[in-house]
């Protein structure tokens, strides 16, 4: 089809003016490049450019909102379990405490019933861990089962367990294991030693147990759901996989606090639950962090993501740079990012901590992040280029079907006579053959009209040369019996004075004797009657004669000399 327009405009490139079709493919073509560029011009005004900026934008912003809620949600359902299932515990030592006739102060000097004491809790501990928020859970106390050791001092008796599905919600399937805690229990409770299983923990470099002790020893009139603390990213001592850990102060009801009860949210779990949505852009990846002045403090926070960094492999600070394109710029030794961070609270008012602040920011490398703010345009110059080329044939489609009636027509006119002319589909074409049928009957019957009259004026024609030689008869006629009746010098007079008369009044002479009547003559030299009176008086005067019988008299005698001397 294409391959044919282009044959067409070549035959008619040379030719003066353009064609019916040209002029029609042509206005598709521009109204199909008006609506072409108008849908460019919108995408452009609505920002859908083949850049990525607002794409990139809006969706950081989306997992921004929706996991800096779910963590702020999630956490705050883990501290109200937590603070619970703390006074329960507490609830239950102070029991213990009565049963053994001892203070909770005097827990440190009686450590032969530390293992009997956690025993109680073991239950409450497999239960807890099977929560779907919980990768880990532990009990430290503010005593060690060995008070004469060396490292006593950071030495604390407890038990820390751990499931290596945290974030399952079904038993089923789910593995315990055992990082910290007498191993008799362990294996009372059916539970795995690890093999980086310690009895107790060494707090050594690790502040969050003495903080949260100290902090609720210094504030013993708030309740525990203002004491409660997270602490940053956390390894144990001797362990490998870190943690956030929720910790509640252990208090008993005279008010001593003996030790703390917590949950570890995990590498493994924050990554399972708080991993954005990778899709497009693999590489995103979120933190949750202190925040420090101008630093989100990553070396104590957890990452989140799907393809990029994992666990803890963030061990320096990232500094805040500044703002680009309206994504703030992150900077450190290993590396620069750029995304969106967002503060959360943790602590209600009131809370000895409440004016730590955490961020959560979705991150990615800046380098992939400029190019995907960048984009690729490419693909709306394709889909503009993709249209204008259907646009092409389109038009050469529509143009071509639409006027083939049109040219069929035409051509029908060309070959065939109008009466056999067949319907065309179009309503215009049918009154076009209509009207050259009706210019064709009025062209016959003009032609026919020129023929009678053609024929009338031969008739007359032939009348008027009838008539003419009746009156040349008639004056020979005239002549032969009027010979002898005409005075000879009066004739010889007549003769002579003809040339004494002008041209117009030869004129009038030569159409009377020609046979020419008054009205004749009026009619022929377009003059009014006075003036041919007028001239008749001069022709009379001149040549003798008093009326016009006798001038044709004298005419037909004229007539017949000249005949006979013509014969000889």
């Amino acid at each position: 089809m294409l391959k044919q327009a282009l044959t067409l405009w070549k035959k008619e490139r040379n030719i003066k003016g353009t064609t019916l079709h040209r002029r029609l493919l042509l206005f598709f073509l521009s109204l199909s490049v008006l609506l072409i560029l108008c849908f460019t011009l919108l995408l452009t005004l609505f920002g859908i450019t083949g850049k990525g900026e607002e794409t990139i934008q809006n969706h950081m912003n989306t997992e921004l909102a929706n996991i800096s809620q779910t963590i702020a949600n999630d956490f705050g359902h883990i501290s109200l379990s937590g603070i619970n299932i703390a006074e329960d515990i507490a609830k239950r030592c102070d029991a213990f405490f009565s049963v053994n006739q001892i203070q909770a102060d005097d827990l440190a000097s009686h450590p032969e019933i530390l293992e009997p004491l956690l025993s109680e809790h073991m239950s409450t501990l497999i239960n807890t861990i099977n929560g779907r928020y919980c990768g880990g859970v532990f009990i430290m106390l503010d005593a060690t089962i060995a008070p004469d050791a060396e490292n006593a001092d950071t030495a604390k008796a407890g038990v820390f367990i751990k499931k290596t599905q945290p974030t399952s919600t079904d038993v089923v399937g789910v593995k315990l294991h055992y990082l910290r805690g007498p191993a008799k229990l362990a294996r009372d409770n059916g539970i795995m030693l690890l093999g980086q299983w310690h009895m107790e923990y060494d707090i050594s470099g690790q502040e969050f147990f003495t903080k949260v002790i100290e902090s609720a020893r210094e504030n013993p009139e708030l309740p525990l759901s203002r004491l409660y603390y997270w602490s940053g990213r956390v390894t144990l001592k001797g362990n490998s996989e870190a943690g956030f850990l929720l910790c509640v102060p252990l208090r008993s009801e005279s008010g001593t606090v003996f030790g703390i009860f917590g949950i570890e949210v995990s590498d493994r779990m924050f990554k399972s639950l708080f991993s954005p949505e990778g899709g497009t852009y693999d590489n995103i990846f979120t933190v949750m962090a202190p925040a420090c002045d101008e630093e989100l403090c990553t070396s104590d926070g957890i990452i989140a993501g799907n393809y990029y960094l994992t666990g803890n492999r963030l061990s320096e600070n990232l500094s805040r740079i500044g703002n680009k394109d309206d994504f703030e710029r992150f900077s450190s030794e290993a590396g620069s990012y750029g995304g969106k961070s967002k503060y959360i609270r943790l602590y209600p008012d009131g809370s000895p901590y409440e004016e730590e602040k955490w961020s959560v920011a979705i991150l990615m490398p800046q380098e992939l992040l400029d190019q995907a703010i960048k984009g690729d345009v490419s693909y709306l110059i394709y889909i503009v280029i993709a249209l204008l080329i259907v646009s092409l044939l389109t038009s050469v489609f529509i143009s071509r079907r639409y006027l083939r009636p049109v040219t069929d027509a035409l051509q029908s006119i060309k070959n065939t006579p109008h009466e056999e002319l067949k319907a065309a589909p179009y309503l215009e074409i049918n009154d076009l053959f209509e009207f050259l049928a009706a210019k064709d009957r009025e062209h016959e019957e003009e032609i026919r009209q020129k023929e009678q009259h053609s024929l009338r004026i031969q008739n007359e024609l032939t009348k008027t040369q009838d008539e003419y030689e009746k009156a040349q008869l008639e004056i020979s006629r005239l002549a032969y019996l009027r010979k002898h009746e005409v005075d000879p010098e009066l004739y010889k007079q007549f003769l002579n004075n003809l040339f004494t008369l002008t041209p117009t009044e030869r004129n009038i002479f030569n159409l009377y004797i020609s046979g020419e009547g008054a009205k004749d003559i009026l009619e022929i030299l377009c003059i009014k009657e006075n003036t041919l009176k007028y001239h008749n008086k001069n022709i009379y005067s001149k040549l003798g004669v008093t009326s016009r019988k006798e001038l044709l008299r004298y005419a037909a005698l004229m007539h017949q000399e000249e005949k006979a001397g013509n014969d000889k």
